[in-house]
């Protein structure tokens, strides 16, 4: 790459597509929850490669002139530019994504910029930073706020350390979906039940884009919360749903406390509107899914059996290949 001490770095970030993950849900329809390509997208112009010191844990700089070279429908390969490694000199690469649309705190010049007044800070420092703000009532929108994301790859030996630098992409969020009889619906010959709102109550107001909780293998086991997080209603009207509302609830981590989340289902049954409050009785934790099966109704209320995933939500992967 020329005299100039800089090198080529090329990224293959695979995203999850209509990839799925196995929960604990009686369902007929083979127990899946699956994530849809919106909820992998990462665009050029809103991802940020740092290079860390892998000894000081500093920020050393940013990758530059990251671009999208190939565009492909579970994988999009991205390329830039490093400065060459030298000695024995050791880095790790700390991937983020979508953090545009996020509200980011203190951010006024984009996030490039505020990225790079960052040079010398721990990476520790830098995630305390890095808040993303999430107001109601108006649901979070795929289509108008990507979901941030964050990553860091685990090898911390002189490039090239091998064939290539694997890092998994997780979600600063949950996501919550509500299923009717396992989607199948419930009807009998004296109406349907159907659901006509959905109200979530006591949710976060903000998250952390990088959670610093404990991990369990490939997910987190804790929630990781801004001290400054405040709660917040989400209200979902004018709904019509009769077998299931999923990919629409998405939620920033939350500690199970004194002042719980709860979901509040506002429904019709037999021709009467009735509402029911369920409580969230788990820590809301990022990059997992919970699922609310409503699995039978009597003419004044219904039963629900609650099942979330213990593994990760489909994390991605980005492959970073050689650089020299």
């Amino acid at each position: 790459a020329g005299g100039d001490g800089r090198a080529p770095v090329r990224l293959a970030l695979s995203l999850s597509g209509n990839s799925s993950r196995t929960v604990d849900a009686p369902t007929a329809d083979g127990n899946w929850d699956f994530t849809t390509p919106e909820q992998g997208t990462i665009v050029e112009g809103d991802v940020y490669v740092l290079v860390i010191d892998a000894v000081t844990q500093r920020l050393k700089y940013l990758v530059e002139d990251l671009r999208v070279i190939n565009d492909y429908a579970d994988q999009k390969i991205l390329e830039g530019t490093m400065q060459r490694t030298i000695g024995n000199e050791q880095v790790r690469l700390v991937v983020l994504a979508n953090l545009n649309q996020n509200q980011i705190q203190g951010v006024s010049e984009g996030m490039q910029a505020y990225l790079n007044t960052m040079v010398g800070n721990t990476a520790v420092e830098i995630y305390n930073k890095l808040v993303y703000n999430y107001t109601g009532p108006t649901p979070w929108n795929l289509a108008e706020r990507r979901l941030p994301m964050w990553g860091i790859s685990p090898a911390t030996g002189v490039p090239p350390a091998g064939p290539s630098l694997e890092c998994k992409l997780y979600r600063a969020v949950a996501k919550v979906s509500l299923w009717v009889n396992g989607k199948q619906g419930l009807q009998d010959t004296k109406g349907d039940f159907i659901i006509t709102g959905i109200t979530v109550n006591n949710a976060n107001d903000k998250g952390y884009c990088v959670s610093q909780a404990a991990m369990s293998g490939d997910y987190y086991t804790a929630p990781y919360v801004p001290a400054g997080a405040r709660t917040q209603t989400v209200t979902y009207s004018n709904l019509n749903v009769d077998k299931s509302y999923k990919d629409r609830i998405y939620l920033p981590e939350r500690l199970v406390g004194d002042n719980p989340l709860t979901i509040t289902v506002n429904y019709t049954y037999k021709g009467k509107s009735k509402k029911k409050e369920i409580p969230f009785e788990e820590n809301v934790i990022r990059n997992h899914s919970y699922l609310y099966n409503i699995t039978s109704v009597t003419p004044d209320d219904f039963d629900v059996t609650i099942s979330y995933a213990v593994v990760e939500w489909k994390s991605e992967t980005i492959d970073v290949p050689p650089f020299k």
